[in-house]
């Protein structure tokens, strides 16, 4: 038994930091698909897409004339028990998949002691930290 609670102690902790590392991993992914499906998309019907990320969603619309049209949505990193800060957490595209504003966004997935960064640029460069 004292066998079985030392390998508890040490491995307990082990596999949270591994658990809390997937999910957030899961969460970067999920992210970064959506940022480059609403940039395609927007290119290849070369009109204006929205990503809108949110805790428990992440949803692309695309601008049809003066109106947004609901064109794609998936479960945010809420769902993988990832918490979310986003500096803009409305990030549009135009029909050149250049961003659509004049400032760059900053996305942090966090879980437990794991973090990861995601910046986007204005001309819709991705890049994970």
């Amino acid at each position: 038994m004292a066998i079985v609670a030392v390998l508890m102690a040490f491995g307990t902790p082990r596999a949270a930091r591994v658990v809390d590392w997937l999910e957030t991993e899961a969460a970067v992914r999920d992210v970064t698909t959506a940022l480059a499906v609403a940039q395609s998309g927007a290119v290849m019907q070369s009109m204006r897409s929205r990503l809108t990320i949110r805790a428990d969603t992440l949803r692309i619309d695309r601008l049809d004339g003066l109106t947004w049209i609901p064109w794609w949505r998936q479960p945010g990193p809420a769902s993988h028990g990832v918490s979310l800060v986003v500096s803009n957490p409305d990030i549009e595209f135009g029909p050149t998949g250049v961003g659509w504003g004049v400032s760059n966004t900053k996305i942090v997935l966090s879980r437990g002691s794991q973090a990861e960064t995601i910046t986007m640029s204005r001309v819709g460069r991705v890049k994970h930290w």
